[in-house]
């Protein structure tokens, strides 16, 4: 990973716990409703010849019993590419 790709996945990465807090903080005080989403293409992909990237996020109550082990710790992850596993 470059100096470059490092920046961009720091700063990108800030900004998604950012955005945790936000939601949490607007949950708890009941400033936002419980169920959210937000969509967005990105207009290229290099997987994909003439592909795009969907990008979506959402939320949604669910129960505690549905949580798994896993997700037992920090419930914000980022998921790693297959295009990052093979670099």
């Amino acid at each position: 990973m470059n100096d470059l790709t490092a920046f961009r996945r720091g700063r990108i990465e800030k900004l998604l716990y950012e955005l945790r807090h936000e939601i949490g903080r607007g949950m708890l005080e009941h400033e936002i409703d419980e169920r959210m989403g937000f969509r967005f293409y990105v207009p290229l992909s290099r997987i994909v010849p003439d592909g795009v990237v969907f990008c979506e996020f959402r939320t949604f109550p669910i129960h505690r019993s549905e949580m798994g082990a896993e997700d037992a710790g920090p419930r914000l992850r980022l998921v790693k590419s297959d295009l990052e596993e093979k670099a």
